[in-house]
C-alpha cells in the first residue's frame, strides 16, 4: 500500500536536511515525502526541495492545520506524520507497513531525545514511552505528531486534527479516532526528536504545561490557549 510521509515545517532549517535525508533512504520504497511549509523564513523550504516528491504552503497556522492540508492533497492509503526536527530510522517505513496489513486504522510509537543528559532521557522515557505504553493498554492512545500514521480514509471520516488547539492536538486526535477501529503502540516505531523544546523552557515548566494541557483536554475537550508551539518558532 502507498505510504504519504508529512513534514510540517516552520524554520526548520537547521534540522530539516537530516530529517529528510533519512527518509529518502527508507527501505520500504512505495511512498512518498510530502513537507508542508508555513511560510518560513529561513533556508527550510530550499533545504526540503532536495528531498520532497511534493511541496505544499500552508498560511503558518499550525502544525494541525498542515498536516490536513496534506492529508487533503494526497491519494495515498496510509499517511505518516514526522516533525521537522525529528529523525526515524531507515525501516520506519517499512514498519508501518506491516501494522497497517493487520487491519489497524492508527499508530505510533516511542519518541527519544536528541542527545541531553540523564534528566532528559528519563523524562522522555517517562513521558514519551512509558505512559503512552500503559495508556495504549488501557484504550487510551495519545501519539505523538511526530511519530505516527492513520489510514488517510479514517483520517477524513474522523474529521482531521483540530485546528483550534494550541498543543496536545496529536492526544486529542489519537483519542478521537479510536471509535472508528483499532490503534496500536508499536515499540518498533520510534523516533528521534530533538530536546529543544525542554530546553527552552525548562523541564519542570515543560512537564507542568502539558499536565496542565491533558487536564484541560479531559475536563472541557479543550486547552488554553497557551502560546507553546508560537513560543518555540520563535527561534
Amino acid at each position: 500500500m502507498k505510504i504519504s510521509v508529512i513534514v510540517p515545517t516552520h524554520n526548520e532549517g537547521k534540522t530539516i536536511g537530516k530529517c529528510l535525508e533519512v527518509l529518502k533512504r527508507q527501505t520500504f520504497k512505495d511512498y512518498e515525502i510530502v513537507v508542508v511549509d508555513g511560510h518560513s523564513t529561513d533556508d527550510t523550504v530550499k533545504v526540503a526541495k532536495k528531498y520532497a516528491d511534493k511541496m505544499l504552503y500552508d498560511e503558518g497556522r499550525g502544525a494541525g492545520a498542515a498536516r490536513n492540508l496534506a492529508v487533503k492533497a494526497v491519494d495515498s492509503e496510509i499517511v505518516a506524520f514526522v516533525d521537522g526536527d525529528t529523525i526515524v530510522p531507515e525501516h520506519w517505513v517499512e514498519t508501518i507497513d506491516k501494522i497497517f496489513k493487520k487491519r489497524i486504522i492508527g499508530a505510533g510509537g516511542p519518541l527519544l531525545p536528541e542527545g541531553g543528559g540523564f534528566l532528559d532521557k528519563l523524562i522522555f522515557f517517562v513521558c514519551a514511552d512509558l505512559l503512552r505504553r500503559i495508556s495504549s493498554m488501557l484504550g487510551l492512545h495519545q501519539f505523538s505528531g511526530a511519530n505516527c500514521a492513520y489510514s488517510r480514509e479514517t483520517y477524513l471520516k474522523a474529521g482531521g486534527f483540530r485546528e483550534d488547539l494550541d498543543m496536545l492536538d496529536d492526544a486529542e486526535f489519537s483519542m478521537r479516532i479510536k471509535k472508528f477501529g483499532r490503534e496500536k503502540f508499536e515499540p518498533e516505531l520510534y523516533a528521534v526528536t530533538s530536546i529543544r523544546r525542554t530546553k527552552q523552557k525548562g523541564h519542570m515548566k515543560t512537564v507542568k504545561q502539558y499536565l496542565r494541557g491533558y487536564l484541560d483536554l479531559v475536563r472541557t475537550g479543550r486547552v488554553e490557549k497557551l502560546g507553546y508551539l508560537r513560543e518555540i518558532n520563535k527561534d
